[in-house]
């Protein structure tokens, strides 16, 4: 607790909480003669981190099937951990985009349980640890090494990656957007680890997971101006090749309209705006452009957001229906700020390969943003 408060006290209001369900293991380490009850700990660290900072929350790393997850969100009292990462989404994630398939990444989301009100999934690509497979079948889990990591150097303790997104997805700038825009469009939370932002890659040469744990990279400088040190010094030397800071850095990319962090700040700006986004209930669309495409609402209220990916690289025309879009409804392409027209009550889109679209309804009466 001690700990806690002190970075709290310095003004920090998140918390990352690791190894949650090995908590109880203490039991059996030398000097920790009684079992620790993982349940009551974890409420009495919310407890006080509530106390501290009203608007402070942890989220944790439990990786186990969502029912078991459950029970670290404090059942229906809701009183344990804020969030918790979504490591079955994640791992269908990478299987889908693996397959070209969205099915396994919709049966991941439409078998989440609900969650007390004030609990919340944090949906993510990368975290500071490596790309864990676990939970994947092993016939599965060969697949996703064989599209993203098929050399021994890129694997990890049998079961995951050590790699970074962009790396992963050969660069293909296309590509690596959807993936991202995939991320911020599912129902929950979405957590970036350092560097996805501006798309860093990693250090294969490092021993485990220290290879995505490289210097953020700030500008094309001695060090990607992380560091003003000698780079014999550092813990970790910054990323070499194509995706070192000569290449990528924040300070190439903040005023570059077409950069990926201008892209991911739009997509962010989008979340801010679409409270759906959060909060709403998620409909997976039918449609018969083929399994590669995702269609799906995030609903809340009389407004909601309506995506569409294409996991493949090939164009595909895509219509999906707009039945409940009433002739005075706003709908709007949140990219480009454009109306969109639905005749017949659907939408028609020429999807390109990896394309994406983002479009927002909400009645006509309604003044809400954007």
């Amino acid at each position: 607790m001690s700990a806690i408060g002190f970075w709290m006290q310095l003004g920090l209001d998140g918390f990352n909480v690791d190894g949650v369900p090995f908590f109880g293991q203490l039991g059996d380490v030398e000097g920790h003669d009684d079992i620790v009850d993982t349940h009551r700990f974890v409420r009495q660290l919310r407890d006080f981190v509530s106390r501290r900072n009203g608007s402070a929350a942890m989220v944790g790393e439990v990786d186990l099937p969502y029912e078991q997850q459950l029970a670290y969100f404090g059942g229906e009292a809701g009183d344990q951990l804020h969030m918790q990462f979504d490591f079955v989404a994640m791992q269908a994630t990478y299987l889908s985009l693996a397959r070209a398939d969205v099915r396994p990444l919709v049966t991941a989301l439409t078998s989440r349980p609900d969650l007390p009100r004030q609990c919340q999934w944090a949906t993510f690509l990368r975290n500071h640890d490596e790309a864990t497979l676990d939970q994947l079948t092993e016939e599965e889990r060969q697949e996703v090494f064989a599209a993203f990591g098929p050399e021994p150097e890129m694997q990890i303790y049998g079961r995951g990656l050590k790699r970074r997104l962009p790396p992963m997805l050969q660069g293909e700038p296309r590509r690596v957007r959807m993936a991202y825009s995939l991320l911020m469009s599912l129902p929950g939370t979405p957590t970036l680890y350092y560097g996805e932002e501006i798309g860093i890659g990693e250090d294969l040469e490092r021993e485990g997971r220290m290879a995505v744990r490289t210097p953020m990279q700030w500008t094309s400088g001695h060090n990607g101006g992380f560091s003003r040190a000698r780079t014999s010094q550092l813990i970790c030397r910054p990323v070499s090749g194509s995706y070192g800071p000569e290449h990528v850095n924040v300070l190439d990319q903040l005023h570059d309209d077409g950069s990926l962090l201008s892209w991911i700040r739009t997509l962010i700006h989008i979340r801010h705006s679409c409270q759906e986004l959060g909060w709403g209930e998620l409909t997976v669309l039918e449609h018969d452009a083929g399994e590669a495409v995702l269609a799906h609402r995030v609903d809340h209220g009389a407004a909601g957001v309506l995506t569409l990916h294409n996991l493949g690289p090939e164009p595909v025309p895509v219509a999906v229906p707009l039945d409940d879009a009433g002739e005075d409804a706003h709908v709007v392409d949140l990219l480009t700020h454009d109306p969109v027209h639905f005749p017949d009550g659907r939408l028609e889109v020429a999807l390109e390969g990896y394309g994406v679209r983002w479009v927002r309804i909400r009645p006509g009466h309604d003044l809400g943003l954007p």
